[in-house]
């Protein structure tokens, strides 16, 4: 029978639990295993670091794409909520870039009705005449790159990062405005290379003109849904 209940207990600490050395202040320690289906260990470690205490501890297994976190049992269940929420499949997002050529001029401004809405945002940057040159809508998945040509002549490249809940945003990496041009539209000339952070549903708009000061500018509109 006793030989039985060592076997039990070694079993147990397997599972992904444990308990560590008590703390100075006597309180002790909890050790538990995670592991991850679809995200990277190392990337996990990064998103609870913010949630644990000052005696906490991990350690990254990268052969087992696990972490081992050392914590007090009410920190470990925030982390294990936080943990579940970030192992998730990859999530899929719209990406909707509006291109369009902005000029200052005198005068009567020119806005055309597809593009009241974004007209205000834009005359704050003390463009008031207005041309839409195309829009483009995009589904990708987390990790995924994406790639549209515009009828206009434009090629948007980019690829979409990680979606961080905590502020329900996504990053899109070496998002690429590119003009296609030669005779025969297979020559890139590169207009604007960024990396964003988008709020999901909030209006980015970005700009690229040939010098400060000019008086006419190439405005992306970019927002990101699910």
């Amino acid at each position: 029978m006793k030989q039985f209940l060592i076997s039990t207990l070694l079993v147990l600490m397997t599972c992904g639990a444990a308990l560590a050395e008590p703390t100075a202040d006597g309180k002790a320690l909890t050790v538990r295993t995670y592991q991850f289906k679809y995200k990277d260990a190392d990337k996990a470690a990064a998103a609870i670091k913010a949630l644990m205490s000052a005696e906490g501890s991990l350690s990254i297994q990268p052969s087992a794409n696990s972490l081992v976190v050392t914590d007090h049992p009410d920190n470990l269940k925030q982390i294990a909520a936080a943990l579940a929420a970030f192992d998730a499949p990859a999530q899929a997002f719209k990406l909707t870039v509006r291109l369009i050529s902005a000029a200052k001029m005198e005068g009567t401004p020119r806005v055309p009705t597809e593009l009241q809405d974004v007209a205000p945002k834009l005359a704050m940057l003390r463009y008031n005449s207005f041309e839409d040159l195309g829009t483009i809508e995009v589904e990708s998945h987390e990790g995924e790159p994406g790639l549209v040509d515009m009828p206009t002549g434009y090629r948007a490249d980019f690829r979409v990062g990680e979606y961080d809940p905590s502020s329900d945003s996504v990053k899109v990496n070496d998002f690429r405005l590119s003009k296609l041009q030669g005779a025969h539209k297979d020559e890139l000339t590169q207009l604007l290379k960024t990396s964003l952070n988008l709020k999901l549903g909030q209006t980015v708009i970005l700009g690229a003109s040939k010098a400060s000061g000019s008086q006419r500018a190439l405005m992306l509109v970019i927002v990101a849904k699910r």
